[in-house]
């Protein structure tokens, strides 16, 4: 059974309903086309995908390995520490469609695999890689708020030592 109808039975989502979503995008998926995707008989297209995920509610990943939606050839296998980002637009939390970032990120295979199964984020607290996501990025902010912050008052700092010595004037 293709991962497809593995989710479709999960969430009791039907072709039918991918179809409608889907043609909201591209017209040119109809009822045949769609059946050769969800029977892994050929891939959709970016825009297709998206569609399919959104509407069933799960990350492409669920869907494919990345081996097969990656159809580019290695150049060299990545390591955690080699982590490729590649910014577009998605972020749940925001409905204006402006404000939208979307992060993809590319990691080793096995440590992707134990790190973002579903008992492994459970474990760690997480319900799904976008929690994960936005609490580590949460994180960051937290940290550059205090760095910048800290920068702010070295800088008040300085400018009152400059007043001091006499090299500014009030």
């Amino acid at each position: 059974m293709s991962r497809y109808k593995k989710i479709m039975l999960i969430t009791g989502i039907m072709q039918k309903e991918i179809l409608t979503n889907i043609q909201k995008i591209d017209p040119r998926i109809d009822k045949p086309l769609l059946s050769k995707i969800v029977n892994d008989i050929c891939l959709p297209t970016k825009s297709t995908l998206e569609s399919i995920c959104k509407t069933l509610r799960c990350d492409v990943l669920d869907i494919y390995d990345q081996q097969e939606i990656n159809l580019l050839p290695n150049k060299i296998d990545l390591t955690v520490a080699d982590v490729k980002v590649n910014a577009e637009h998605n972020n749940k939390n925001v409905s204006n469609k402006s404000n939208i970032y979307n992060l993809t990120v590319e990691i080793d295979r096995n440590t992707a695999q134990r790190v973002f199964s579903k008992s492994a984020l459970k474990k760690l607290g997480f319900s799904n890689k976008t929690d994960f996501v936005r609490y580590a990025v949460n994180e960051l902010v937290k940290k550059l708020d205090e760095i910048e912050q800290k920068e702010k008052i070295d800088t008040k700092s300085t400018h009152q030592k400059k007043i001091d010595i006499g090299i500014v004037t009030k």
